[in-house]
């Protein structure tokens, strides 16, 4: 074999090697849309990194969260709250989005709720939001709002 042979066999092998190794890794890649099952499945994966997901945002007292879907919440007739996995928004939405959700009332402060789309980072592992109750939490860089039919809220 020739030496311009080895040196030919050898730089396939290192391509291999590296095309080989770049599809079994566990780094997620930047901005990648994500689902809550994906999200949630391998959170390490996601931690750090800017991600794309879609959900249902939830204020209210003491809660800023996007979630995986809105109940009603069996206190009077039509009252929503987050239910499945939660997410912290850091921070909230912005005023222009937030003014368009529709606003429930209980006995407390009011409550707005829409489906949204969040690009940010994603944090997983700490205390985040009000008195350290979630253990995720995004900072939102771009939100989008998506409905604000409560139809379209309501996930069983």
């Amino acid at each position: 074999m020739g030496h311009g042979t080895l040196v030919a066999g050898i730089l396939a092998f290192i391509l291999l090697g590296s095309v080989v190794s770049a599809g079994c890794g566990e780094v997620a890649p930047s901005n990648m849309p994500v689902t809550f099952s994906q999200l949630f499945s391998n959170p390490d994966q996601y931690n750090g990194k800017l991600i794309t997901i879609e959900g249902f945002y939830f204020h209210g007292f003491e809660t800023i969260v996007l979630c995986e879907k809105l109940e009603n919440s069996g206190y009077t007739a039509g009252h929503l709250v987050p239910k499945g996995q939660m997410i912290w928004i850091e921070g909230g939405i912005p005023i222009e989005i937030y003014n368009q959700l529709p606003v429930q009332q209980m006995m407390g402060p009011s409550e707005r709720y829409g489906t949204i789309s969040v690009k940010g980072k994603f944090e997983y592992g700490g205390q985040y939001g009000h008195l350290g109750g979630f253990n995720a939490q995004i900072i939102p860089e771009e939100v989008k709002l998506l409905s604000t039919e409560v139809d379209n809220a309501i996930k069983q």
